[in-house]
């Protein structure tokens, strides 16, 4: 009999990121013989959620986040704004990619109703992007997996802190926190750091779960892009004139018209030469991205597709975001830090636009083997003297 895995991560906050890598894990432990589902826990999704001692973080919130909390009971006015109609087009193209391709238990809404449920699950996993995050302002132990039962195994997989560092302050709730995870693969290098400094156990450099899908396993749940002339895509989630003027200048050099995937469901780029995509679910954001001829992104996981489908491109940072070593441990590991691009430096010289990802495809594959391995390993461990 396969092992029930439940997974918790994040998802269903309309980010494209976010929504592919909690469905990559998912699909691959599924595709490797385990039984494996989402633990749908999304406590923001009740509109009348109004944060309790249990539901806070331990962290203190600032000035802003805490107005945010205050307004938060009035989600609903948000039906009024001018986007609506086309937001909740994108909304269900999410709602719909999941459920067509992800095993998602019921929605949990509040964290009292996530300790008090009862699950059957042989092993708990807690999935990746930055669910480890100081600066997300809820509480973190849910993903630490403190809501499962002792007796059961509870795994770490490609999950992020999101920075560099833990402020001093907070590294004896992490320490506490970490105790209670049995393997602890984490997304970038930095993480391992952050772990085997706050805890005795080893932790894992694992890759990003979108990795675990090939580009050709990747094209099976694509929408094909209808543009029909090439293109130059532009993924952007913190603008900077520099981006835009970089764009147009690659985009003259090589022939391409500019293509936008707006991260919300409005126009961000009123140009009358860019193309803004407002409406595109992840089907039709993986078709983007494989059909792009070059691709100029901020985000992390728009640079792990453009790694993924082999399409030139540049990771666009600046100097001043705490985030950034996402984008750089993975680009340094793969051997191709030569495309991270800083603003306000100068264009890089038109020769340079192409790129040849023979190297990094070899160095992916080994750790795309290393990851799995990692996945297989840890859930076929004993646990209490029980496999």
């Amino acid at each position: 009999m396969s092992k029930k895995i439940g997974i918790v991560t994040i998802l269903s906050v309309n980010n494209y990121g976010a929504e592919l890598q909690a469905f990559a894990l998912q699909n691959k432990l599924n595709s490797l013989g385990y039984h494996a589902e989402i633990i749908n826990y999304l406590f923001y999704k009740n509109p009348d959620f109004k944060a309790t001692k249990k539901s806070k973080s331990f962290v203190k919130l600032g000035f802003k986040q805490q107005m945010k909390e205050r307004l938060y009971p009035h989600y609903k006015k948000i039906k009024s704004l001018p986007y609506h109609k086309q937001k909740l087009k994108r909304d269900r193209k999410f709602e719909n990619f999941h459920v067509e391709h992800t095993n998602r238990t019921a929605v949990i809404n509040t964290i009292d109703k996530l300790y008090a449920k009862t699950f059957d699950y042989d092993v708990y996993m807690v999935g990746s992007d930055q669910v480890w995050n100081p600066n997300t302002h809820v509480n973190l132990e849910p993903y630490f997996l403190t809501f499962a039962p002792e007796d059961k195994l509870k795994i770490a997989y490609a999950s992020s802190f999101g920075v560099s560092e833990i402020p001093p302050i907070y590294e004896g709730h992490y320490q506490n926190l970490l105790e209670n995870l049995d393997h602890i693969g984490v997304r970038e290098k930095q993480g391992v750091s952050i772990v085997e400094n706050l805890v005795s156990k080893p932790a894992k450099w694992v890759l990003d779960p979108t990795f675990l899908l090939s580009n050709k396993e990747w094209s099976s749940f694509e929408s094909a892009s209808t543009i029909k002339e090439p293109y130059l895509l532009m993924y952007i989630l913190t603008d900077a004139e520099y981006i835009t003027n970089l764009a147009r200048h690659i985009a003259k050099v090589k022939n391409l018209k500019i293509v936008r995937i707006c991260k919300n469901a409005f126009v961000e780029d009123k140009s009358s030469d860019v193309i803004n995509i407002i409406d595109a679910g992840p089907k039709e954001y993986l078709g983007l991205f494989k059909k792009a001829s070059f691709v100029l992104t901020t985000s992390f996981h728009g640079t792990c597709f453009s790694v993924n489908f082999n399409i030139p491109f540049f990771v666009v940072l600046k100097r001043n975001k705490t985030n950034n070593s996402r984008q750089i441990n993975l680009l340094k590991e793969l051997e191709i830090r030569n495309r991270i691009l800083y603003v306000g430096e100068e264009f890089p010289q038109a020769e340079n636009f192409d790129f040849n990802f023979s190297k990094s495809n070899l160095l992916l594959t080994e750790f795309v083997t290393n990851s799995i391995e990692y996945l297989k390993t840890s859930i076929n461990t004993l646990k209490n003297g029980v496999r």
